[in-house]
This record gives C-alpha cells, sequence and structure tokens, in this order.
C-alpha cells in the first residue's frame, strides 16, 4: 500500500507536476516583479546601453581610414615622377651643345688664312712655292743675268743688270729699245726645262716694272709673251700682253692704252696660219715713272689668258679663245705648250727709244699677288 501522502496513480502525478510548475512560474514572477520595481535595475539598463558604447569601438575600424593615409603616402610615389625631372638628363642634350666645339671647326675655317696667303705669299715670300723666282740681286751689274736667263736684243737695244733702280734690294734689270724704225727688241728670255713647261699647261706671272715714258703715238708694243709649239704642230705661237693705241683726252695724251695680242711668228717664213689677233683695253692705260705691278695668267688647257695691274683684275683684257680680231682669218688662239717667257721691251714701228726697269719676277702655279 502506498505511504502516506504519495501520488498513487499517474494522473494525479500529472497533476502534481502540473500544479508544482504552475507554482515556479509565479515564484518566478513574483520575484522579476519585486526586482524590476527597484532603481538599481534601471541602472542594470544603463550599464546595457554602455555596452552600446563599445560598439562605437567599431567605429574605430574607422583607423582603417587611416590607411587611406597610406594612400596618400604612395602619391608620393607619385612623387616619384620628379625621376621625370631627370628628364633633365636630357638637358645633358647640351652635350649636344658641345657640338658649338664643332665649331670650332671655324679654326679649320683659320685656314681661310692661309687662302689669305695668296695676298699675303706675295706680301710674304713668294718664292716659297713659286716655280721660278728672281730679284736679280746675285748678277753683275752691267752684264745681262746669266743662266737660266738669255739676253734677246736687237737694233742696237740693250738689256743689263743696273743699280740706277730697284723696287727691292739694290738691283734690276734696265731694258733700252733703240730708236729707229720697224722691230726692235730689248728682251731676256726664260727658257729651262726645270722651270717651263708645266703640267698641267697653265701657269701664273709676276714683275714688277718702272717705264720711263711710254710711247705718244700708234705704236705697237710688248711688254712680256709666253711662247712655245702649237701641240701636234711644227709652229710657234705666242701669247702677249703689251699695247698700241694712245688715249686722249681731247688733245692731252693720258698714255698708251694696253692690249692683248696673239701671234703666229712661223707663219712669215710660210709655217703656219698667219694671225696677229687683237684685243684692245677699256682705256686702260701703261703706268708711267713709278713701280708697277704686272700680273698674268697663260691657261694652255682652255685657251685663256688674264691680265692684272697693280692688283686689279683688267676684264677688258681677258680673252678666252678669241678676242676683238685678227689680220687675217684665224680667230681661235690656240695656246701653245708654254716653254719660254719673255719680258722687256719689243716695239715695231717707228718711236724714239724706250726704257723700262724690271724686278721682282715670279712665276708659279697659283696667283701670286703684289708686294706690299
Amino acid at each position: 500500500m502506498p505511504a502516506a501522502g504519495a501520488i498513487s496513480s499517474p494522473a494525479m502525478r500529472k497533476l502534481s507536476y502540473a500544479v508544482l510548475a504552475a507554482t515556479l512560474v509565479l515564484s518566478a514572477i513574483a520575484c522579476s516583479g519585486s526586482s524590476g520595481s527597484s532603481t538599481p535595475g534601471i541602472g542594470g539598463s544603463g550599464t546595457g546601453i554602455a555596452g552600446a558604447t563599445g560598439a562605437a569601438g567599431t567605429m574605430g575600424a574607422a583607423g582603417t581610414t587611416g590607411a587611406a593615409g597610406t594612400t596618400a603616402g604612395s602619391a608620393g610615389t607619385t612623387g616619384s615622377a620628379g625621376t621625370t625631372g631627370a628628364a633633365g638628363t636630357t638637358g645633358a642634350a647640351g652635350t649636344t651643345g658641345a657640338g658649338g666645339t664643332t665649331g670650332a671647326g671655324g679654326t679649320t675655317g683659320a685656314g681661310g688664312a692661309t687662302g689669305s696667303a695668296g695676298t699675303g705669299g706675295a706680301a710674304g715670300d713668294p718664292c716659297a712655292t713659286a716655280l721660278f723666282c728672281d730679284d736679280f740681286e746675285k748678277y753683275t751689274a752691267g752684264q745681262a743675268p746669266s743662266t737660266p736667263w738669255t739676253r734677246q736684243v736687237s737694233s742696237g737695244s740693250t738689256a743689263a743688270v743696273d743699280t740706277a733702280q730697284a723696287r727691292s734690294g739694290t738691283k734690276s734689270v734696265k731694258f733700252v729699245a733703240a730708236s729707229g724704225s720697224g722691230s726692235k727688241t730689248a728682251y731676256i728670255r726664260l727658257m729651262s726645262t726645270s722651270v717651263l713647261p708645266v703640267m698641267p699647261n697653265n701657269f701664273y706671272g709676276r714683275m714688277m716694272f718702272r717705264l720711263e715714258a711710254a710711247p705718244t703715238g700708234d705704236v705697237h708694243w710688248t711688254l712680256l709673251q709666253g711662247s712655245g709649239l702649237i701641240a701636234g704642230q711644227t709652229y710657234h705661237a705666242l701669247y702677249r700682253y703689251g699695247g698700241q693705241h694712245p688715249v686722249m683726252n681731247g688733245t692731252t695724251f693720258v698714255g698708251s692704252q694696253m692690249m692683248a695680242n696673239y701671234e703666229t711668228p712661223d707663219s712669215y717664213s710660210g709655217n703656219g696660219p698667219s694671225s696677229d689677233c687683237w684685243k684692245h683695253s677699256n682705256k686702260i692705260v701703261i703706268p708711267e715713272g713709278k713701280w708697277s705691278c704686272a700680273e698674268w695668267q697663260f691657261d694652255g688647257t682652255t685657251n685663256t689668258m688674264r691680265f692684272w695691274l697693280d692688283g686689279a683684275a683688267v676684264d677688258s683684257l681677258t680673252v678666252m679663245g678669241s678676242g676683238s680680231g685678227c689680220g687675217t682669218a684665224t680667230p681661235v688662239w690656240t695656246a701653245p705648250n708654254f716653254d719660254r717667257m719673255d719680258i722687256g721691251w719689243e716695239s715695231y714701228q717707228q718711236d724714239t727709244a724706250r726704257t723700262i726697269w724690271i724686278d721682282d719676277f715670279v712665276l708659279s702655279k697659283t696667283k701670286i699677288g703684289c708686294p706690299q
């Protein structure tokens, strides 16, 4: 039999459990209600809010935004674009400016000064590079210059070393062409294989001269001439510079007009064509009573001759192929292979005696220039 107070059936036990559970719930509610009405309970609620403040710590994650500072820092890396500044190295292209050093090639231009040696050479020592040079100082006064010169005179004319006049040093050569009619020659001739001919057949000459007085009438005269055989022929030809006609100012004599002349002298004995060609200058007269400078070029490669007087080109005396006219129908001034030079005075008509001095004679492959 069940003990006293025990529950004897399942239904009664379930009922008991239910009553017990209800009792426990009511007890819990009773406890809770009395605690919630107390002020400390409210404080608990405040504490919980403080926990929400702790969530603000999550905002501290905004410190991650601080990592954006890293972004700014990396912008500093952009600053490395300053390396672009290294494009200043491009400035080193200024080194190209050192190409200015190339400008120093202008120093080569100073070689132009060498070119001035054309003038300077004359003022200095033209003999340094000349084919031939003679100031006549080594010869005996009163006698004709000796080798390589030979004297060519006729009709009582003379040519001898003299001390009365000199352009440099103390000596020159004095030429006196005698008075009379017909041809009168007072020359010295340079004919030496060590000097002429030259290859190619082209050379320049220069000499200083002092003419006492020029003819006042129509007298054909020659101051200098170069000659030789025509290539492939047996006759000679001459390139000459001299003069012929008087230049007048009203009735006043100004001077004897200069002239270029081409001649084939063997034609007078029946060998070769006749010529006697001319080209008169444009009223350029030969200077008188002072030392003057004559320069010439005989270019057999192009049948050309040129003349300079006291350093100035006399263009009206330039002949290229042919001149103004000829005594015959031979228009081309065919140059010879030049192998000799004659200098002095020669005339071909009636005239009084003519006196001329010559000094400082030079032949060269390049233009020489006049002394200062």
